[in-house]
């Protein structure tokens, strides 16, 4: 990792380009990367005129001659900036590229490679912050170059799957290359899995030795390849400053090309291959097709690594979650020759967002062996929740430098680092998969699958088939769920003694300083901030955490709470009951409503006229069962929240308001003050819907289009992206409703109303507008009305209220607001803005509020499809697309007709399973290559033009055209 200084120096270096004009991250690092291999030669050149002079032969192989020597670095450094960029650019560059010498990998690929300073003073500044790193310093170098690409990975500049450094390292340790190994990356890129494997095998060469001293490796035994000459002078570049100066780095096509000269060549295959990618037949090499038959990407890599291999070989490979669970027969057939032909070893299952902030699609590491005869009896899973960082956009680290990666440097976790670092227990687990692992059950972190299990499910690999879901379903079946069967409970340790309450003392300390004392808990919780301090630095024995559910146990009024991610890391004090929930079979949001009931104060225990509660009494209550999935039980508990803290709120208000009306006044103010009284028991919970909590709500169970774009408002730091995320939000707001309503009216056929053929028109002649996708929201909300059919919840929140107001009114004018906006009319000031910002948030809230039906209504992507003949229905498998996460959860559901796979489909409340194409589909973004929700957006001759609901990515379809075509001519 890069000390602070050296950070420093690189952040400056990077300063220096962008003053200069060089703002795109990749062009960069190219150009350091080329005045770096031009300072590393002068360095190799003058090593060997050191031993010439003393051994007193002439130089070997010398890199400059006499008429060359003005190209090295340590003399065109020396002269004036303008000079100097004139001898880089007319002299060294051309020489380098086109006569230069063969002494790296990197030499070999600087065809193509360009010189873009164009600035005396830029290319000072650049070699001046170079002059300050030394190269002959592998160590040192090599940290440096590592943290110039995570500069590059953050912006997303350098492939959307760069894999995270202690991704890598894990995967290193895990597979644990061997110095007689023949490694290789098929799809290197910057060679991060190279680089890794050569800094673990000279830590097993120089355990005795310094961190920073290089160990001799083998060169030869490393290979990557890669179809991009940026990445492969990145990558060489990379390997030459950990030392390994000759890789074998190759420009190939890995599937494209016919690579039967690498069959069976290599001991160990380290990959993080592209995802969700598509090739045709014709454009990949028969020997891939004859090992799977598919398009896919991700697949024919997989195939790719297989025939790598030798038998014996070993194989560490990320894949995107489809790979283990796809329904396609080429997932079958792969992962069935991967179970019944080889062996597979483990499946490691990484946090939703590893890879972000550019890509939030759920991975796995798989790990298996060539054998050609078989071998998988069981395969170990491990579910990752936590990697040491943040699993947001930012990817902050959670825990201090030492205490990160998958061997931290200052000794083993605790239970509440490991909470955050999950990655030294995979390797401890790992070291014992073969024994005691096995006796693990598959309601915990890690545990084995037999393969006949894995064989009956189809070869499934997903973790989440084999996690006990059936066990829980069986309980959730009975009266209710005994809480310690469910969750942890903690008694709060620290004592009142060692709490400083005094607000002097409490300024200025660290969140981990901060204590929770029962007597703080009440209607509200308080500021972290405001939270007393513990005068003893002692480590407590476990600290709170987000979504744990915290009460008195010595009170009549409890105060059940669910706390927030600002509470992570304060300390439990003495009174404090902690549950800590660690199998999601209810909503933490519920069990805090249930425990705060007389029905749950009726189940504790009371001893003497002292209403403590015990921690062993509170595990034995149960806690009723309820139906509806988390989304739904998450929304009315928050709806039915509202409405308490509305009626509390406006009800102090009535009461001051009361109050004032008969203080000393005249007549005329008193009745205004009696008029202001009255007006406010009509208040709506307008204090509340200000805040950001309504918010969360939609973020988790709207649909994932919508539920997106929220994210994305809440999250927006400046005034103009609030102001676009705002306009995102509004326009995929209308879009998921214009799409349910479409699908709805299909269902039902009732497709000839008027708006909705105004619909397909505007579609077929170039683009329906906003304002198409509003009036048929509007007219099959009314249709319904007219046949009292519920549609779901459209006809109640379509329908006009007093005044004409309403859904519909809010959508109009929202509509009207954009496209002027749109069009050129928007704010420009920052006062403009903010004026701007809070009617559009006005509206956009209540517009939000009033859609609460669609969080009842989850779009499933159904891929797979079986005849119960017992029950006479069909089950079908699918992913819930709901909530702002693209790591969508697998569902399962009966019914009574055929769905076809890979589709999507509405469930609604009423048990109805209603088609949603071709109004909608799920697709891989050409572009970002993630799933996105996509939309018809107009016809052509012979293709649909789709876009993306919340980034406006396009996607044509041949398929959609045919089915919208049909549809509107049928």
């Amino acid at each position: 990792m890069a000390t602070a200084e050296l950070r420093t120096k690189i952040d400056r270096l990077w300063d220096a380009f962008w003053s200069g004009g060089i703002s795109n991250p990749l062009e960069v690092i190219e150009q350091v990367t080329l005045l770096m291999f031009v300072r590393w030669l002068d360095d190799v050149q003058t090593a060997k005129e050191d031993k010439a002079a003393r051994t007193g032969k002439p130089v070997e192989d010398p890199i400059y001659t006499p008429e060359t020597s003005g190209l090295r670095w340590s003399h065109f450094t020396n002269q004036v900036p303008q000079q100097m960029l004139a001898t880089i650019r007319d002299d060294v560059f051309p020489w380098l590229r086109d006569q230069g010498p063969r002494e790296s990998t990197y030499s070999r690929h600087l065809q193509g490679a360009r010189f873009t300073i164009s600035t005396p003073s830029l290319l000072a500044r650049v070699v001046s912050a170079l002059e300050e790193i030394s190269l002959a310093d592998f160590g040192t170098a090599g940290r440096m170059y590592e943290y110039m690409l995570s500069r590059v990975s953050a912006v997303g500049h350098l492939g959307q799957f760069r894999t995270p450094p202690h991704i890598m390292q894990l995967m290193v340790e895990m597979i644990a290359p061997d110095p007689a190994d023949e490694i290789v990356d098929p799809a290197c890129g910057t060679a991060g899995f190279l680089v890794a494997s050569a800094e673990y095998l000279k830590g097993r060469k120089g355990n005795s030795q310094l961190e920073d001293e290089a160990v001799p490796v083998d060169e030869g035994i490393f290979h990557g390849f890669d179809l991009d000459r940026t990445m492969l002078r990145i990558a060489s570049m990379n390997m030459l400053l950990h030392s390994i100066a000759n890789p074998d780095i190759r420009y190939l096509d890995s599937l494209s090309e016919g690579l039967a000269g690498e069959w069976g060549k290599y001991s160990l295959v380290l990959a993080n291959p592209p995802f969700a990618g598509s090739l045709n037949y014709d454009a990949t090499a028969a020997d891939l097709q004859a090992v799977v038959v598919t398009k896919k990407t991700e697949l024919l890599f997989l195939a790719l690594v297989l025939q790598l291999l030798k038998p014996g070989g070993r194989a560490a490979v990320i894949v995107p979650d489809g790979v283990l669970f796809g329904s396609t027969k080429a997932h079958k057939d792969l992962r069935r020759l991967l179970v019944e032909s080889h062996k597979v070893d483990a499946v490691v299952k990484l946090p939703g967002g590893a890879f972000k902030p550019y890509a939030g699609i759920a991975t796995a590491i798989l790990f298996f062996t060539r054998t050609d005869s078989g071998g998988t009896d069981s395969v170990w899973f491990y579910d990752v929740t936590a990697d040491g960082w943040s699993l947001d956009d930012r990817r902050a680290p959670l825990l201090a430098p030492g205490r990160l990666g998958p061997v931290p440097h200052e000794g083993e976790l605790s239970a509440a680092e490991h909470s955050k670092n999950n990655l030294p227990d995979v390797l401890r687990r790992w070291a014992q998969r073969n024994d005691s692992e096995r006796k693990r059950k598959p309601s915990e972190q890690s545990f084995r699958v037999s393969k006949a299990d894995i064989a009956a499910h189809e070869y499934e690999l997903s973790i989440n088939r084999y996690r006990g879901l059936h066990e829980v379903k069986k309980i959730a079946q009975g009266e209710g769920w005994r809480l310690g069967d469910f969750a942890e409970i903690y008694p709060g340790l620290i004592p009142a003694a060692e709490i400083d309450r005094t607000p002097s003392e409490s300024h200025g300390a660290g969140i981990g300083m901060r204590v929770l004392h029962p007597s703080l808990l009440a209607a509200k919780l308080p500021e972290t901030d405001s939270l007393p301090v513990r005068t003893n630095e002692k480590e407590p024995r476990y600290r709170l955490q987000r979504g744990d559910v915290v009460g008195r146990d010595l009170a009549e009024a409890r105060h059940w709470t669910v706390l927030p991610q600002e509470y992570e890391g304060v300390q439990a004090g003495q009174g404090l009951l902690v549950i800590r929930v660690t199998r999601e079979v209810v909503p933490p949001e519920y069990l805090a409503e249930y425990l705060s009931s007389p029905q749950a104060e009726q189940q504790f225990r009371r001893y003497g006229v002292i209403p403590r509660i015990r921690r062993r009494d509170l595990a034995e209550i149960l806690v009723p069962a309820c139906d509806g999935d988390f989304e739904s039980i998450r929304t009315a508990i928050s709806r039915l929240r509202e409405g308490v803290e509305e009626a509390s709120n406006i009800q102090l208000a009535l009461r001051r308001s009361k109050l004032s009306i008969f203080e000393t006044s005249s007549k005329n103010e008193r009745r205004i003050r009696l008029e202001q009284a009255a007006d406010l028991s009509s208040l709506t919970a307008q204090s509340l819907r200000k805040q950001s909590e309504p918010y969360r709500i939609f973020q988790e169970t709207y649909p994932y289009a919508t539920a997106r774009a929220v994210r994305k408002f809440k999250h927006s730091l400046t005034l103009p992206e609030k102001h676009e995320a705002a306009l995102q939000c509004i326009e995929s707001l209308i879009l998921s409703l214009g799409i349910v309503s479409l699908a709805l009216a299909t269902h039902r056929g009732r497709q000839n109303i008027p708006e909705i053929a105004k619909w397909a028109e505007s579609v077929s002649e170039g683009g329906a507008s906003l304002g198409h996708w509003v009036g048929v929201i509007r007219a099959v909300g009314a249709d319904a009305r007219e046949s009292s059919d519920t549609a779901a919840g459209l006809a109640e929140a379509t329908a006009s209220k007093k005044g004409g107001k309403g859904l519909m009114s809010d959508l109009s004018a929202l509509v009207s607001v954009r496209n002027k906006i749109r069009h050129g009319a928007g704010p420009r000031t920052r006062a403009e803005i903010e004026r701007s910002l809070d009617v559009l948030q006005e509206l956009m809230l209540r517009s939000l509020s009033a859609s609460t039906f669609l969080a009842g209504i989850r779009w499933v992507h159904a891929d797979r499809l079986s005849w119960l003949p017992d029950a006479g229905k069909y089950e079908v498998s699918g992913l819930a697309l709901m909530g702002d996460h693209p790591d969508f959860e697998p569902l399962e559901f009966e019914t009574m007709n055929p769905l076809a796979d890979n589709s999507l489909y509405m469930l609604t409340r009423q048990g109805e399973v209603i088609p949603m194409s071709p109004f909608c589909i799920l697709g891989d973004c050409p572009r970002c290559l993630a799933p996105e929700l996509y939309y018809p957006d107009k016809l052509g001759g012979s293709s649909a033009f789709l876009k993306s609901l919340d980034r406006g990515h396009e996607l044509e379809s041949d398929t959609i055209h045919f089915a919208l075509r049909k549809w509107i001519h049928g």
